[in-house]
C-alpha cells in the first residue's frame, strides 16, 4: 500500500496534486496539522487526520471532526514525536511499502532536519519513504541499488552518509564515479554528481545512506 502524508510545512500545490495524480486513488492519504488545508481546498477527504492542530484553521478542523468516517487523532503540543513523525509510524502500522512525505521541507530547519531523520524508521519497517518537493526527491538506503536515468527525478544526484560511516561505495553509470570508498559523514564528495548511462548503480556494503536527487528551479 502508498501512503501520502500531507505534511504542515511548506507545501506547494500544484506539485503535491501531480505526486497525488501520479500515485493514483487507491492510497492512502494521512493529513497532518496545516496540511489538512490543502486537503480541504483541494476536496480531498483523508483517511486519518492527526496533529496538535496549533496552526490550522480551527474552521477546516471542526469541517473534518464532522466527518464521522474520519478518524481525528488529537495530540497535546507537549509530545515526544514531531506531528511528521507520528504520521509516518501510523503509515508503517498500516503496512504502507511506500510513503511520501508532501509539506516536508521549508520553513523550520528543525522540522526539515527532523523528517529527513524519520526516513530511516521506514528501512526497519521494510518500506521505503521519500520527502518530495519542487526540486528534490530524498529518500535512504540500507543497501545497494540501481537507478535508470530516464526515471531519475532531476539532471543532480547527490549521496550523503546519514551513519557515522557508509563502507564500500561504489558508484558505476555516474558522470563522477566512485570505487570502493568509504563515505564519511563529514564528507562532501557525493553531492552533485549526475548519471550518464541508461542505468547508474550504486553499491555498499554497510551504512544509510541518504539520496537526494534534485533539480534546478527553471528545470522541469
Amino acid at each position: 500500500m502508498d501512503t501520502v502524508l500531507i505534511c504542515g510545512g511548506f507545501l506547494e500545490e500544484e506539485i503535491a496534486k501531480r505526486v497525488l495524480e501520479k500515485i493514483g486513488s487507491d492510497c492512502c492519504i494521512i493529513g497532518i496539522d496545516k496540511g489538512v488545508e490543502f486537503c480541504y481546498r483541494n476536496h480531498i477527504y483523508p483517511q486519518y487526520i492527526l496533529g496538535d492542530f496549533d496552526s490550522i484553521d480551527k474552521k477546516i478542523l471542526d469541517f473534518y471532526e464532522e466527518q464521522q468516517e474520519i478518524p481525528v487523532k488529537r495530540y497535546k503540543p507537549e509530545k515526544d514525536a514531531t506531528d511528521t513523525r507520528i504520521g509516518l509510524e501510523l503509515a508503517l502500522e498500516l503496512g504502507s511499502k511506500r510513503i511520501f512525505l508532501l509539506g516536508a521541507t521549508g520553513g523550520r530547519l528543525d522540522h526539515y532536519m527532523g523528517n529527513l531523520q524519520s526516513l530511516q524508521v521506514a528501512l526497519k519497517y521494510g518500506a521505503k519513504a521519500w520527502i518530495i518537493d519542487s526540486q528534490n526527491a530524498i529518500t535512504v538506503w540500507d543497501s545497494s541499488f540501481s537507478i535508470k536515468k530516464q526515471e531519475s527525478f532531476g539532471k543532480y544526484i547527490s549521496f550523503l552518509a546519514m551513519s557515522e560511516k557508509v563502507e564500500g561505495v561504489t558508484l558505476k553509470g555516474f558522470k563522477y564515479a566512485l570505487c570502493n570508498y568509504t563515505m564519511k559523514n563529514d564528507d562532501g564528495i557525493g553531492i552533485s554528481n549526475e548519471i550518464e548511462e541508461n542505468t547508474a548503480y550504486v553499491e555498499f556494503e554497510s551504512g544509510i545512506l541518504l539520496m537526494i536527487m534534485s533539480k534546478d528551479k527553471n528545470e522541469r
